[in-house]
């Protein structure tokens, strides 16, 4: 039960993190609300993962009170995301109500439940008795019991009694049924979006630079977050220039390709999202584990093959080390290894030139990059 669930949570918090949260075309298919700018939504998925445990894992009970506490957790949790719910079917603009919820067996039933015995134990109407419950000592770990007066039965004694779970069940049937509305929602949003993807990617060959930023602000904002200068005003500066010098076309030959590659990964994984979850089975694991092979590095040769130069760390350092100072320590390190290679000096010396110039730092540093195969 638990563990269905949270998959499908997990579904729900990928999405919103991926793509509602990133593209405005996909704000726009539901209530995107001011509330939802600040950490609102996350909280709501925090607090279903939070009380997971409290409703779908048994705990012992030492004392009458101990009882009395476990069972008013769960029935309080279970109360709570039910309100989250309806909240979440109302976000997603499910056209799924609260009229909805109560004619709904799963819900008003576990619900009834909470108010008559934690939220109103004595009820009153116009200060008219309606009703007043309490705990009995006849119940046990397995069920909750409790005596109950009601008005429409002339406040005679009742013993209410419900198999937690049954309460647990209907519970779960509650939670599946809606979060698989919210993600028919979703998936839906998603099919839609994948099309707008595809419908982009046959445009970035037919149209002009000028206006592939302006689609992308549109349709697929989240590029412009991928690199250093790919703001949109910086890039179409640099496609003025890229007749210059190699460093401003090789910029805007990286943003093609970043673009192409960005715009493949979402639709992709716009699909996998919604794939079924994969099952391992122990024999599987214990497969994997025994069928590893470890190799003696002098049988393989490995030992006599010299380790390739490398220049990762170097340019890690220089593009978020912008002090004078330090790019002169990390370039000096980087001009020793490439001693021999007249355009990574000379990009390095333009980048030392230009420190605290975005544009003519980072394109020269990009340059360096695809000339030492780094990028």
């Amino acid at each position: 039960m638990k563990e269905e669930v949270k998959h499908k949570l997990d579904q729900i918090a990928d999405i919103w993190n991926h793509f509602i949260w990133e593209y405005d075309y996909c704000k726009r298919k539901i209530k995107f609300t001011s509330e939802l700018e600040t950490n609102y939504f996350g909280e709501i998925l925090g607090y279903f993962h939070d009380t997971l445990d409290i409703i779908f894992c048994k705990r012992n009970s030492s004392s009458h009170s101990d009882r009395f506490s476990n069972q008013i957790s769960l029935l309080q949790s279970i109360y709570v995301q039910q309100d989250f719910i309806e909240e979440l079917l109302l976000i997603f603009k499910c056209g799924i109500v609260k009229g909805d919820l109560k004619i709904d067996s799963s819900y008003y039933i576990n619900r009834d439940i909470r108010n008559e015995l934690v939220g109103h134990p004595i009820r009153k109407l116009k200060k008219e008795l309606i009703s007043s419950c309490l705990f009995s000592y006849d119940g046990d770990e397995n069920k909750v019991v409790y005596l109950r007066y009601h008005k429409d039965n002339n406040y005679k004694f009742e013993e209410m009694e419900f198999a937690i779970s049954e309460i647990i069940k209907r519970h779960d049937n509650f939670l599946n049924t809606y979060f698989d509305k919210i993600l028919e929602k979703l998936e839906r949003i998603l099919v839609s979006f994948s099309k707008e993807i595809e419908k982009f990617e046959k445009l970035i060959d037919s149209q002009c630079f000028t206006n592939i930023i302006k689609i992308a602000s549109v349709k697929y904002e989240s590029i412009f977050k991928e690199s250093y200068l790919y703001d949109k005003e910086a890039l179409l500066l640099i496609y003025d220039r890229k007749e210059v010098h190699e460093r401003y076309q090789n910029l805007i030959d990286k943003f093609y390709k970043d673009l192409r590659n960005a715009l493949k990964t979402t639709r992709e994984y716009s699909i996998k999202l919604f794939e079924p979850i994969k099952l391992i089975d122990n024999s599987e694991k214990e497969n994997a584990i025994f069928d590893i092979k470890f190799i003696d590095p002098k049988e393989s040769g490995f030992s006599n093959l010299e380790r390739p130069i490398t220049y990762t760390y170097e340019l890690g350092k220089i593009a978020t080390k912008r002090s004078p100072m330090d790019f002169k320590i990390f370039s000096g390190i980087l001009k020793r290894k490439c001693v021999d290679n007249v355009l990574v000096i000379r990009e390095l010396n333009h980048m030392e030139e230009n420190i605290y110039d975005d544009i003519e730092f980072y394109s020269a540093y990009y340059l360096i990059c695809k000339e030492l195969k780094e990028a």
